[in-house]
């Protein structure tokens, strides 16, 4: 954190909690803290403002579905600047909120703060601002942003703050929270927080709550989660818990690659790792379109080459441990569409074999939801881990677990890929230490075999 917001933080007996100093120190264009209620979020946001608005002639705007939110923020602010630190106000109004209505705070140095309705659109024209607080922006429409917010930032490159609790996985989620879990894009910073990370929230609240609501209320409203209320098949995948950095792949963990083919959609391609302890690592996809079967077979060899780090001449000696697999229709030859060879025997011709997969949905779903569950790693209650995890570039994969529902299974392809190989039992890797101590003990249990009396002569 900067000099003047430790001074200034300290002059005003603020002591952010760590997850909230980690926004403050965020050099991020756009900020985003999705909570559990009570965590703190309209403290945070008007603190993370204020060293803009001791600035000279500097505009921000406070917005929310009505005037009543975005009054929280707007009251630490004026209690901070006209009665903490003693400042007189040019001009303000409404300033406790009295009655239902805008606010506005100008100070001595010519800074603004005004507050903002959504349903007074009129009122959200005309005025370039150099900061910008969504308050509880989860309840704000995305139309709204776009057509009346997001322009007036551009002049002065305005910053936006975002203090919500999620509202389902709404526009927020892909245009805040999805962007700051990408690697190399600065101008985002997301962070989800349970409200017990605040110390003064009751411990004996949380767990009553937890016994008494719904999971997905409770999840929302209290540990500040993403949450689908309805029809979503995979429920238990959650963004915090399962998508990872990529790694560099170790030689000897099992690998699985599945296929599956559409003419009217783009071929979806999806490749797998499983450790030594069983767990399973999606790490690479392809999802392209307009492609033939050569191109797709040629960018799957490029593919596998620069995973196993060899020269495309020696593709076909890639380490045997790759198990390939495809959709079962991919067997037959579709005469109508004037096929001679089917999808499979098509991708064999050009050098990629695969076998035809199980396509059964009820087992691979139990399974998959199984391997999503954290469990104790252990015997560690305290160490709950799930044991599927996807590399955050797989982007498709992170979209159809994020969308997949009941209503709309059909197109979602690489999860029908990661059902392939789910059916097909994949299996645990083995060290070469494991594998040599297999070895050794098989010699010694034929030694002791051959020392073993029989009875006959």
């Amino acid at each position: 954190m900067d000099k003047f917001r430790e001074r200034l933080y300290s002059k005003l007996g603020y002591k952010p909690f760590p997850s909230q100093v980690e926004g403050h120190e965020s050099g991020a264009r756009y900020k985003s803290l999705f909570a559990g209620s009570r965590y703190g979020k309209s403290l945070w946001a008007s603190k993370e403002v204020l060293p803009d608005i001791m600035q000279a002639k500097t505009r921000g705007w406070i917005v929310g579905p009505n005037y009543e939110q975005p009054s929280k923020e707007f009251r630490y602010i004026h209690e901070d600047i006209c009665i903490k630190l003693g400042f007189k106000p040019q001009k303000v109004l409404n300033p406790l909120y009295s009655s239902p209505g805008p606010q506005v705070l100008i100070t001595r140095w010519g800074s603004e703060v005004h507050t903002k309705s959504e349903d007074a659109e009129k009122s959200l024209l005309g005025e370039e601002i150099d900061w910008l607080i969504l308050s509880e922006g989860s309840r704000l429409k995305e139309k709204t942003y776009d057509a009346y917010l997001r322009a007036r930032l551009g002049t002065r490159i305005g910053r936006v703050i975002i203090p919500t609790t999620p509202h389902g996985y709404n526009w927020l989620y892909k245009r805040f929270y999805l962007p700051a879990k990408e690697d190399g894009n600065p101008d985002y910073w997301a962070k989800i927080i349970p409200v017990i990370e605040n110390p003064y929230f009751s411990k004996e609240e949380y767990l009553t709550a937890k016994r008494e609501l719904p999971t997905e209320i409770f999840e929302e409203q209290y540990n500040g989660n993403f949450v689908a209320f309805t029809g979503l098949i995979y429920k238990r995948f959650g963004y915090e818990k399962h998508v990872i950095p990529a790694f560099k792949i170790p030689k000897h963990w099992g690998r699985y690659m599945s296929i599956d083919p559409h003419p009217q959609t783009p071929v979806a391609v999806l490749w797998i790792a499983i450790d030594e302890h069983g767990t399973m690592y999606i790490y690479d996809e392809m999802f392209i379109d307009n492609l033939t079967i050569p191109e797709v077979a040629s960018h799957i060899r490029r593919k596998e080459c620069e995973q196993f780090g060899i020269q495309i001449e020696n593709y076909k000696y890639i380490d045997g441990n790759f198990r390939r697999l495809i959709d079962p229709n991919a067997k037959f030859i579709d005469k109508l569409r004037g096929q001679t060879a089917s999808i499979q025997a098509q991708f064999r011709s050009v050098g990629v074999h695969c076998i035809e997969a199980n396509n059964k949905f009820e087992h691979a779903y139990y399974k998959i939801s199984e391997l999503l569950t954290p469990k104790s790693t252990y015997g560690e209650v305290q160490n709950l881990t799930p044991r599927l995890f996807v590399f955050n570039h797989c982007k498709e994969t992170i979209h159809e677990f994020m969308t997949c529902d009941w209503d709309n299974e059909k197109d979602n392809h690489m999860l029908d890929n990661l059902k392939y190989i789910v059916n097909d039992n994949p299996v645990r890797t083995y060290t070469q230490d494991e594998l040599e101590k297999e070895k050794q003990d098989e010699v010694e249990l034929l030694q002791d075999m051959g020392r073993s009396k029989t009875g006959y002569g």
